[in-house]
Order: C-alpha cells, then sequence, then structure tokens
C-alpha cells in the first residue's frame, strides 16, 4: 500500500513522458579518449538518454527525474520516473509490456543493450589487450563484468526492463516494474541516506573508461 500511495503521489507533480527518440545511431569508441562524456546512458529503469558527448546524459536523466528540482532524487520521484517510461514501452496500453513491445524495446529503442552491438567489444591488438579481453571474458562467465545495458548504466542489469518478469509470464505489468523500482533505489542508495544526488550516483562503465583514459592522458602531459 505504501508503494501504490508513494507512486500516486509523485504522479500528480510528475511532467509527461518524454517521446521517444526517433533517430538512434549506435556508434563505436571515438579516437583517442573522445568526448567528456559517454554518448548513452541507461536509467536505472531501462530509458535510453543520448547526448553528442558534451554533455553527461545521465544528468539528462536526473534532471528530468527531479520533479522538484531540488538536486536529490527520493523513492516517490524514482517510482514516477518508472511509471512514465512504463506508459512509454505500452503501446498498446494494455497494462502490460508484452513479448512484442519487449522486442520494439531491445531493437529500436535501446539498441544498445543488444549483447554483440558494434563497440562493446574492442578488437584487442597489443598483448595488454588481448589479456583484458581474456579477463573480461571470464568475469563474463561468472556474471560480473558488465554487458547489454549494464554497459551504459549505474546497475549492471543486461535487460532493466525484462528482468522486471517477476512471475515469468513474457511479460511486465506497471505493478511489476514498480516494485522491481522498489528494489533498485536502495541499490543505488548504499548508505541509506533516502535520497540519490547526482554526484553520488555510480558512474556507468563506459563513462569510468573515459575517465580513466582522459586521466592518463592527464598523467602523461605532466
Amino acid at each position: 500500500m505504501l508503494l501504490l500511495a508513494l507512486l500516486a503521489a509523485a504522479q500528480d507533480a510528475a511532467p509527461p513522458p518524454a517521446p521517444p527518440p526517433s533517430d538512434i545511431v549506435v556508434t563505436g569508441a571515438a579516437a583517442g579518449c573522445g568526448p567528456p562524456f559517454a554518448r548513452t546512458y541507461i536509467a536505472p529503469m531501462g530509458q535510453p538518454f543520448r547526448t553528442d558527448g558534451q554533455t553527461d546524459p545521465m544528468k539528462a536523466w536526473f534532471t528530468a527525474a527531479d520533479a522538484d528540482h531540488d538536486g536529490r532524487l527520493t523513492l516517490a520521484e524514482f517510482l514516477a520516473d518508472a511509471d512514465r517510461y512504463f506508459t512509454v514501452l505500452d503501446r498498446d496500453h494494455s497494462g502490460e509490456i508484452d513479448p512484442e513491445e519487449m522486442s520494439f524495446y531491445e531493437n529500436t529503442l535501446a539498441p544498445e543493450i543488444k549483447l554483440y552491438q558494434r563497440g562493446q567489444d574492442k578488437r584487442p591488438r597489443t598483448g595488454k589487450q588481448k589479456h583484458e579481453a581474456k579477463a573480461a571474458a571470464r568475469r563474463r562467465a561468472d556474471y560480473e563484468a558488465p554487458y547489454g545495458a549494464g554497459i551504459w548504466a549505474s546497475l549492471n542489469i543486461p535487460q532493466p526492463i525484462v528482468s522486471a518478469d517477476l512471475d515469468l509470464n513474457r511479460g511486465v505489468s506497471r505493478a511489476e516494474l514498480a516494485e522491481v523500482a522498489s528494489r533498485r533505489f536502495p541499490l543505488l542508495d548504499p548508505t541509506g541516506r533516502g535520497t540519490l544526488t547526482y554526484d553520488t550516483l555510480p558512474r556507468s562503465p563506459a563513462q569510468k573508461d573515459i575517465d580513466a583514459c582522459r586521466a592518463e592522458a592527464d598523467r602523461k602531459k605532466r
């Protein structure tokens, strides 16, 4: 009951959902370190955000989800964000994201999450890169390394929508997505503060790679 009350309260103040992107281009790594930000961020409840890399797509999600613009994301706002995206995905308004709508999500709205999308795995060339590629493959076998949506997200969840199918009926209801949102919120708030801030959100592996590359480039300049 508390979960439903929080969701209902947040819906009243929440802005309408943004339209899904109409032109999606998935690219591989840029030359050098590339722009300062990853071009894609997959929000915790599955919505993709994209920029040209000069602005942070994670910041774009956080700003959109922070309904009262106080710089803090509450559970109620997080639930409202999940509910807005459910409405986008439930294209036939049946109250459930069915397999056809799931396919539309994977192939049209968020093609980056597909396991073998171009640009996810870089072909190793040096001995060090080959060693790192083998180590990453071993971690993937143990479900440790990020893959699918996990490469572009704060949480390592390869398919953030289908993983909300709690009753395994090949569909995701509005209540199921809300329940999963309530479970993911504390994963982003491990210290139990009760709110999320942009500065404390985990960066995606894609963003961490860029940050590490730029830090190494700065080190070499010194």
